[in-house]
């Protein structure tokens, strides 16, 4: 227990410091892509579509889904773990920020599903029932890992062009995986609960 109070501690430490910038503006960025997303929904609701049925089809591809239509809490627990590691891995590529592609394909995507309700004369709170209950916890991890890749690719160039404000990479790296550990783990564990039981019966509502 006092090993878990220290890593907290020392998480607490992190955040306060020059990451919280980093998390702050990735946060704006999911807002302002969503946004974008919308945007695009509304004037090419085609191309939108085209994007949601090719999401849903890496979506099936993934086996998160069973046969029957059913989803499988490990599966999507696996997947999403897989998608923010993914997202915070890109930073080791120096230079171009990669995981802020993720950021901004994840936030159009949910803006564009907002403008297909809209134009599909669906209600927006039918929107909101699929959304949230599992967003809540989904999306401040995702916005967490991707904060955590545009951090390490920050670094990253500092160390390639030798820059005195650079990390020791060792110790940057235990200070990410103690974000991926404490934060990003258990709201993606979360969420994948959230997303298979709880969010149909919300749903259910609004259907």
């Amino acid at each position: 227990m006092s090993w878990l109070k220290e890593q907290a501690s020392l998480l607490a430490e992190f955040l306060r410091g020059g990451f919280r910038r980093t998390l702050g503006y990735c946060a704006l960025g999911m807002f302002l892509a969503v946004l974008l997303g919308a945007g695009i929904g509304l004037l090419f609701p085609q191309q939108a579509y085209q994007a949601l049925n090719a999401f849903m089809e890496q979506i099936a591809e993934s086996g998160v889904v069973d046969e029957a239509g059913e989803m499988s809490v490990f599966a999507l627990l696996l997947n999403n773990w897989r998608a923010m590691l993914m997202s915070a891995a890109y930073g080791f590529i120096p230079f171009l920020f990669l995981p802020v592609m993720s950021l901004v394909m994840n936030g159009a995507l949910l803006g564009m599903l907002a403008a297909i309700f809209v134009t599909d004369g669906m209600s927006l709170a039918a929107y909101l029932a699929g959304i949230l209950p599992h967003g809540i916890f989904e999306i401040p991890a995702l916005i967490f890992s991707i904060a955590c890749g545009v951090y390490l690719c920050r670094n990253m160039c500092r160390l390639v062009v030798s820059s005195p404000d650079r990390v020791p990479m060792l110790e940057l790296l235990e200070e990410l995986l103690r974000v991926v550990v404490l934060v990003i783990a258990p709201l993606t564990a979360a969420a994948a609960f959230v997303e298979c039981y709880v969010t149909p019966v919300v749903m259910g509502f609004f259907m």
